[in-house]
């Protein structure tokens, strides 16, 4: 049976200082997050922010987009439909278990496991399909341990990681390093949120790294840059 959870005030939301709210004016991005909305729980900001990296990734830089944790398809939808804007034909990989959160451990002080389990591949598939995506590659399963062999690239050019949890951040993103060239770009979700401490720490173990440079946004996610 699947955990059921209170989940905490503010849950999903970063409210920030700046009133800089550049998806207002941007009408191409209205359009696909008017059609993603009710299949996410990422808000705005980040959605916006993940239409904005994918339309900057260098058209030479080789390999596939993947998101692991997509839940009902809104974000992996929005990376969706700006290749499409883009005109880009990298693949698009999206994973998830399909029954919540998976690896659920002693470094994430809410999640027990099994939360977000309120979907199915099937409706993903549908919903991808329904936006003009029926060409996306859509994993069942805990990645990369039941999934990664199926992912239908070498390269990874862009990861959305949106996990919840350390343990299963932490091995996504190891799979997904070495496969990634330089100029690649991996987007954690949840950074910095209630609830999500796991994923912080495990960016923050990151740092250090000589081939890579992470920024720490205040809106939830964390990127990190490879450099080489």
């Amino acid at each position: 049976m699947t955990p059921t959870h209170v989940y905490p005030p503010g849950y999903g939301h970063s409210p920030l200082p700046s009133d800089y709210r550049p998806w207002e004016a941007d009408i191409p991005f209205l359009e696909a997050w008017a059609r993603v909305r009710r299949n996410t729980m990422v808000d705005q900001a980040r959605l916006f922010e993940l239409w904005e990296l994918v339309g900057q990734l260098p058209p030479d830089l080789p390999g596939a987009l993947l998101e692991v944790g997509a839940w009902r398809g809104g974000s992996a939808g929005i990376m969706g439909l700006r290749l499409l804007r883009e005109g880009d034909s990298r693949p698009l990989v999206v994973a998830d278990t399909f029954c919540g959160v998976a690896k659920a451990g002693q470094e994430d002080p809410y999640y027990r496991g099994g939360e977000h389990g309120d979907t199915s591949l099937d409706r993903v598939r549908a919903f991808l399909h329904d936006l003009g995506l029926p060409d996306c590659t859509v994993l069942a399963g805990v990645f990369p341990d039941e999934t990664a062999h199926r992912v239908p690239s070498a390269d990874i050019a862009f990861c959305h990681i949106d996990v919840d949890v350390y343990q299963s951040a932490r091995d996504v993103f190891e799979w997904v390093w070495p496969r990634m060239p330089a100029g690649g770009i991996v987007v954690f979700d949840d950074y910095g949120f209630l609830g999500c401490e796991g994923v912080t720490r495990y960016v923050h173990t990151l740092r250090d790294r000589p081939d890579g440079v992470v920024v720490a946004n205040l809106n939830g996610h964390a990127v990190v840059v490879k450099t080489r």
